[in-house]
């Protein structure tokens, strides 16, 4: 018997859109047998309803999950989105089981790239942090292959998503267990977003004039871009539970130690639903920090012209850092990334970071990024449909060759202890989040 023939996928959770049925026939054009759960309507319809309901509790999870390895002789699960409730557990049964778990998500080199990467992303990542190891993976790796080939509108995005979710909603009696990861009701998040579709065209038209006045000033600057609320990088992978106390680490930080000359650029991330009316915090953490005229606000604009003009780069754990370091630029990270590495970002303390920038190893970015990419990344789109066809058939392939247990990874995650030590949280209770601290003082 073949090895592909002795593979057998459970597939949880997939991205709001048709994928994982490409991804079902893609298995099966290569003989692996595929069976999937269904945690919710909104699953099901994208399932075409065929699949096993699971509509008992997040608590009976683990044990469904433990008898259906058994019973359809699984060997690998794959899921969308690595720290969803019920991913978590798959993640934590799958090891103990010997079974090879892999989170499928939007690429690390974005666009047009998604990952496949064993466990788990950025703390839960397997993907070695050893520098000998990655130049040992970079080893014959290909240079990234930067073309866009699929490209989809955000009409099309938002259609999925949200039929996803109605459908959900209305088939809610069905699984009434269910358990969702987000403190707002999803009613109030779409509704958030109709003024938020005027502001960003707005924000567009006015991008390059804003951006062509920072530059023009002449003065360096740091550039700080935002991530998403909710955001599992942020929530499960930082130690910051909002928003909002980073931006005051930050501020603060900055108040007290960047040279006075330096200003800070801080970009609104483009997919924020305007729940948190950021200009507004924003502009009350510059003035407390006395930072006005040294702040600059935008929500639109040119990511690489950015770049190339600022100092450095201040974030958490966003994919902006991978080009930050692509571009040769200082990068310091305050959360739990798969490139917060020596060598790679800037180890100093936030506060002798403005002052003193340290640059990247160039030669180690190359390898990591080329070793980044032969591991865990591949081209291909949730939304193009051509892009689905071609990430899927390469995911199978891959799932077809026991990626996940190669020795490209390493387990334990190897980054996990010192993201515990940062103040991840080990424990995160779903949908909820910590109450919202006080100012901070600069």
């Amino acid at each position: 018997m073949s090895p592909t023939q002795t593979r057998r996928v459970l597939l949880l959770q997939g991205p709001p859109t048709p994928f994982f049925s490409v991804l079902e026939r893609a298995f099966a054009d290569r003989g692996i047998g595929v069976q999937r759960v269904l945690l919710h309507a909104g699953d099901a319809l994208r399932a075409g309803h065929k699949g096993i309901p699971y509509r008992g509790t997040l608590q009976d999870f683990d044990a469904f999950l433990d008898k259906l390895i058994t019973d359809e002789a699984i060997t690998d699960i794959l899921y969308f989105a690595d720290r969803l409730p019920y991913h978590r557990v798959a993640e934590a049964v799958a090891t103990r089981r010997g079974v090879i778990p892999y989170a499928v998500e939007n690429g690390y080199l974005r666009p047009d790239w998604l990952t496949l990467e064993p466990g788990g992303m950025g703390a839960y990542s397997r993907f070695p942090d050893d520098r000998a190891t990655i130049e040992r993976i970079a080893e014959n790796a290909p240079p990234i292959d930067d073309t866009i080939l699929y490209r989809h509108s955000f009409a099309s995005e938002a259609f999925f998503d949200v039929s996803y979710t109605l459908t959900r909603l209305a088939g809610s009696s069905g699984y009434r267990h269910f358990e969702r990861d987000r403190p707002n009701h999803p009613l109030k998040e779409y509704v958030s977003w109709l003024p938020q579709l005027v502001r960003r065209q707005i924000a567009r038209a006015r991008a390059p004039a804003q951006m062509r006045r920072v530059t023009s000033e002449s003065k360096p600057f740091f550039l700080f871009p935002m991530q998403l609320q909710e955001d599992y990088q942020i929530r499960h992978n930082s130690p910051y539970q909002r928003l909002a106390d980073l931006v005051h680490e930050i501020f603060s930080s900055f108040a007290r130690a960047a040279p006075r000359e330096t200003s800070l650029l801080v970009k609104i991330h483009p997919l924020d639903n305007g729940l948190e009316n950021w200009q507004r915090t924003l502009k009350r953490a510059k003035r407390d920090y006395g930072l006005t005229g040294r702040i600059r606000m935008l929500s639109a604009g040119s990511l690489p012209e950015m770049l190339h003009h600022c100092e450095g780069v201040a974030l958490v754990n966003s994919t902006v850092g991978i080009y930050s370091l692509r571009a040769g630029k200082p990068t310091k990270s305050l959360g739990a990334a798969v490139y917060n590495l020596p060598g790679l970002t800037d180890p100093q303390p936030l506060d002798d970071f403005w002052e003193r920038p340290q640059m990247p190893d160039m030669a180690y970015v190359d390898a990591f990024v080329r070793a980044l990419a032969k591991a865990t990344q591949l081209k291909g789109s949730f939304y193009d449909k051509a892009g689905m066809e071609a990430g899927a058939s390469e995911i199978a392939r891959r799932v077809a060759e026991g990626y996940g247990a190669s020795d490209m990874f390493v387990s334990p995650p190897p980054r996990l202890d010192a993201a515990y030590a940062m103040g991840v949280p080990r424990n995160p209770v779903p949908g909820q989040h910590p109450a919202r601290k006080p100012l901070l003082t600069p």
